[in-house]
């Protein structure tokens, strides 16, 4: 069977793993999400804050990752960073924003699917959609099924999608149009919200947002250890209403 080509992606992400027990899981994790795309000749930019040591061996050891250290900085301007990085290359013509703990994503049919849709030039931002949401904590997946309904209808009617647009689902893919849109997106929150506002402000603009079905499942040890932690929870909500509050403020 003929490899699939993906050598006008990358992928761009960043890090910060401590030496606590989740830190320690979601590292492990993030290694078989570089490992992934090692085995699929994706490119990886990636902006660590300080993690432990291990971390960084395990990342300088594979060839396709390009790695910058730079402590202290804040969310937004890390993933902005990062972008920054994959964007001055040349031979990229497509980005993939992902969380790194999210490798089962890193899978030859699910990249296909989202960077078809760009190659074709029928899209800007591709926004991949969870076929289902029961490998997360129950929790996380009603408040994201509530987060993304409203997310939708700030796009306006003009938006025309049967079914969710999942913008709460980290990942997003664009061409170097739709690039354009996180590089200089600039928000109060600054944080989470860095990875969702853009597509809405895309949209306004006239941009083409699609959406992609990708199937995807969610780590059972990363869901078993959030699921029932109340501090995870309380840390959940607040997440989402910052986000929102920062997504309704452009259009008040």
């Amino acid at each position: 069977m003929k490899k699939e080509n993906f050598s006008d992606l990358s992928i761009y992400t960043t890090t910060l793993y401590k030496e606590d027990k989740v830190s320690k899981l979601r590292q492990k994790l993030a290694a078989r999400f570089l490992e992934n795309a090692a085995n699929l000749g994706v490119r990886c930019i990636i902006v660590d804050g300080g993690s432990n040591e291990k971390f960084l061996n395990k990342v300088h050891s594979y060839k396709n990752v390009e790695l910058v250290i730079i402590p202290k900085l804040k969310m937004g301007i890390s993933r902005r960073k990062a972008l920054k990085l994959a964007v001055n290359r040349s031979d990229t013509s497509y980005f993939l924003w992902s969380e790194p703990e999210k490798y089962d994503l890193i899978r030859p049919i699910s990249l296909k699917k989202m960077i078809w849709k760009l190659r074709k030039n029928t899209a800007d931002i591709v926004v991949p959609r969870r076929l289902s949401k029961n490998s997360y904590p129950k929790l996380q997946a009603q408040l994201e099924t509530k987060a993304n309904a409203k997310a939708k209808e700030l796009m306006g009617d003009n938006f025309k999608l049967k079914g969710e647009l999942d913008l709460w689902f980290g990942p997003k893919m664009f061409n170097r149009t739709g690039a354009n849109f996180f590089l200089n997106y600039k928000g109060r929150l600054d944080k989470w919200d860095v990875i969702i506002k853009p597509v809405i402000l895309a949209f306004q603009k006239g941009k083409r947002i699609c959406s992609v079905d990708v199937d995807y499942t969610h780590d059972i040890l990363q869901s078993s250890a959030e699921t029932g932690d109340k501090s995870m929870e309380t840390k959940r909500l607040e997440q989402y209403m910052m986000i929102l509050a920062e997504l309704e403020n452009k259009f008040k």
